[in-house]
């Protein structure tokens, strides 16, 4: 059996706020986009280990909430990778955050995302990036692997500060691109400046490694 280190939150969640569910405006594009990736299962669940793996935020203003220096996103919620179709139940706000202290300020009704401290460091770290998509293929990271692309270290677990650091390190001062997860199994990063150029970095992965989607 694989063994999953996914959906296990190693952030403080001291700092959740539980609200009513979060307004379609604020995820209806990131939706779309989610959609299509569930479709190719780089979005989904282990279902031996019954295990979500998967999640996309995009940067969205939220300082009529909270006051921040650093910029606030929208990201799916914590174990949502198994609904095909997700709603304002399954989205959190990101508010605020303390890479260094793996601390994170949300609200919403459910938790963010457990790779949220890794979403927050990109952003963190290049202010054009805007949009975030975290997928899992063995196929695709075994390829990028293959072929030495971009790449956190294999003694680096997801979800910590060392991640959130290595993250940043990876991209340095690029604004678009993607990135394997060599310490968290079958885990790809791509990032970019908005939704659809992200998308097209996922999917040009899927057919290099994978293949055309089957109609």
């Amino acid at each position: 059996m694989k063994v999953i280190d996914d959906g296990v939150i190693k952030y403080d969640r001291s700092n959740f706020s539980q609200t009513d569910p979060i307004d379609l405006v604020e995820y209806c594009d990131l939706e779309k986009w989610r959609k299509n990736l569930f479709e190719l299962n780089l979005i989904g669940e282990y279902k031996e280990q019954a295990v979500g793996f998967g999640n996309l935020s995009q940067v969205y203003n939220y300082q009529n909430y909270h006051y921040s220096p650093y910029p606030q996103f929208v990201i799916t919620g914590t174990q949502t990778g198994k609904y095909p179709v997700l709603d304002g139940r399954h989205y959190t706000r990101v508010l605020d955050y303390e890479i260094s202290k793996l601390k994170i300020k949300m609200m919403g009704v459910i938790e963010a995302s457990s790779e949220a401290l890794t979403h927050a460091a990109i952003y963190a770290s290049n202010n054009k990036i805007k949009v975030v998509f975290h997928i899992h293929s063995n196929q695709i990271w075994q390829g990028m692997i293959d072929d030495c692309a971009d790449f956190t270290a294999h003694d680096i677990p997801y979800g910590t500060i060392e991640m959130a650091r290595a993250t940043q390190d990876c991209i340095l001062n690029k604004s678009a691109g993607a990135f394997c997860m060599h310490g968290h199994e079958d885990g790809i990063v791509a990032y970019g400046r908005d939704l659809d150029e992200v998308g097209k970095i996922i999917l040009n992965l899927y057919e290099r490694y994978i293949g055309l989607k089957k109609d």
